[in-house]
């Protein structure tokens, strides 16, 4: 586990849902195994006014997370010049960091294939479903993050 970032960046559309339940959900995980790991987690059309809705809140607190203090943010340079590694949840936002930040290519990801997981390479986004739809992005996220942990 040696080469693993010591700051990991989240990228999403809009920074209320899968970024946030990727950075709050490393947090947890490389905190339990006593690794020294910062995350944060922007959006590509991110506005501040954004909320984190309730179904993201109540699917970190079924994965033990009840402490979310999080304001969206707009990816900006300073965060990816911050950043070790940027993970996005989706091709499409690959692209767009890519297309306004592309001297980041080397550390940009798509999420799911950095972490070699089965299948499609981007995590759905749950905005405006059911609960389940949060829970399941939030067991998907965390699950790939377990395999790239290991």
């Amino acid at each position: 586990m040696s080469g693993l970032p010591k700051k990991v960046l989240f990228v999403c559309t809009g920074n209320a849902c899968r970024s946030v339940m990727g950075e709050y959900l490393l947090r947890q995980l490389a905190g339990a195994r006593g690794l020294d790991i910062e995350t944060k987690s922007c959006g590509v059309a991110a506005e501040h006014y954004f909320q984190v809705p309730e179904g993201v809140l109540r699917a970190l607190s079924e994965q033990g997370i009840n402490e979310v203090a999080h304001s969206p943010k707009l990816v900006t340079r300073e965060l990816l010049d911050w950043a070790d590694l940027v993970l996005v949840m989706a091709q499409c936002h690959r692209e767009e960091v890519l297309d306004r930040f592309p001297e980041f290519r080397k550390k940009v990801q798509v999420f799911k294939t950095y972490a070699g997981r089965p299948g499609p390479a981007d995590v759905p986004d749950p905005i405006g479903g059911p609960d389940t739809g949060y829970a399941a992005c939030a067991a998907e996220i965390r699950a790939a993050l377990q395999a790239w942990l290991v």
